[in-house]
């Protein structure tokens, strides 16, 4: 048994090595074909020949093995860019398109680029087909994110506090609360923050640890305000109490302060709220309030309260939206709008005379500013025309 299978293994092999000479010697000992190396190509005389250079086509296929192939330039007009056995060229492209303008020239290696005049971008239709198309302008409201060059086209984005308009290319401004203006919506209610620290929540729990330690922070922030509350009151009080000590005039003594005529009106206008004692032995009341123009008082308030807030504070005070959107297209200096929106606040009032402001109204502008937690501010408008000094009287 074991004899005869030694002897098919032995005729397997001679069978196997039998075949691989016939096949050699039927190729003639040339390469099979597929194995040519990538600079040659196979011949269908069954041997390899050797390629033509990019820039050059084929005109004689070479005639053996071992022999070169002959290979002419393209002509004017044509190109072959890679290594080939190509009987023809190609064509080089024609920039014959409308604002169509030639960015590099046709070579016998390279075909020709075309490309668009400005204000133009190179639209691709498909394979080769092309076009030169008008560069898109951005509308109203909007700025250029990406600029229209080459294959790209414009690309525009709504400016800041803007929205874009669904069907139409332009961008309005937000004055209103709205989806596009997020910003522009408050909520009546604050967020609790001790009530997302729920550590059973399905979307993730928060360490408890943060309960207590947002807890520390609030108190020490609210013990942190009221200490500078208490310093504030204090500084005030004891100021007051200085100015009464260094006043000259006793109890008993009426104090008659001479007010300068304004060279404007020929009327002295009162300061409402300044309290003044009654007349007695017919001589001036104990205090006469110095003229507040609201020139100067608005000036000052432009120079105090933050750039950011002031649209804000004139919303609180009552100005609306449409006199806000007024002083702002007839002033393109933001300090001239917003003095504008401070003059349709005066003017809404009452009291005070012409170019004067009443000492009510000053305190109703300083209390806004506290609501708003400008407390610096505030302060240093309270101390400039509610404080009064006869050193500063004109």
């Amino acid at each position: 048994m074991r004899k005869c299978q030694l002897i098919a293994y032995v005729m397997l092999a001679l069978i196997s090595q039998s075949y691989t000479i016939s096949n050699f010697a039927i190729s003639g000992g040339q390469t099979v074909k597929g194995t040519c190396p990538d600079n040659e190509y196979w011949n269908n005389k069954g041997f390899c020949c050797d390629k033509c250079h990019p820039g050059f086509k084929l005109k004689e296929k070479c005639p053996e093995p071992n022999k070169r192939s002959e290979c002419v330039k393209c002509e004017n007009g044509t190109y072959l860019d890679n290594s080939n056995h190509n009987e023809n060229c190609f064509s080089c492209r024609k920039c014959n398109k409308d604002h169509s303008i030639e960015i590099s020239p046709c070579t016998f290696k390279s075909n020709r680029v075309c490309g668009c005049e400005p204000e133009y971008y190179y639209k691709k239709l498909g394979d080769l087909a092309w076009e030169c198309s008008s560069c898109k302008k951005c509308g109203s409201g909007q700025l250029i994110a990406v600029k229209c060059a080459g294959e790209q086209n414009t690309k525009c984005q709504c400016k800041e506090n803007h929205y874009a308009v669904k069907g139409k290319n332009l961008c309005e401004l937000c004055v209103k609360c709205q989806d596009e203006c997020p910003h522009l919506c408050k909520s009546s209610t604050p967020p609790n923050p001790l009530r997302s620290a729920n550590p059973t929540s399905a979307s993730g729990s928060i360490p408890q640890i943060l309960v207590p330690v947002g807890a520390c922070i609030m108190v020490l922030a609210l013990g942190v305000f009221m200490l500078y509350e208490g310093i504030r009151l204090w500084k005030k009080k004891r100021h007051a109490l200085s100015s009464q000590k260094s006043s000259p005039a006793s109890e008993d003594q009426t104090l008659i302060i001479t007010v300068a005529p304004d060279t404007e009106h020929d009327e002295s206008v009162p300061f409402t709220n300044q309290p003044c004692g009654t007349e007695q032995n017919g001589k001036l009341p104990d205090c006469v309030p110095r003229e507040i123009k609201f020139h100067e008082f608005f000036y000052f308030v432009l120079d105090e309260v933050p750039f950011g807030r002031f649209k804000e504070l004139v919303r609180r005070l009552g100005v609306s939206e449409q006199s806000i959107d007024r002083a702002e297209q007839d002033h393109r200096n933001s300090k001239d709008a917003h003095y504008q929106m401070l003059k349709v606040w005066s003017d809404s009032g009452s009291g005070g005379g012409n170019n004067v402001l009443p000492c009510h109204r000053i305190q109703m502008f300083v209390d806004t500013l506290k609501d708003m937690y400008l407390v610096n501010c505030a302060d240093n408008i309270e101390s400039r025309f509610l404080s009064w000094d006869p050193s500063t009287s004109h």
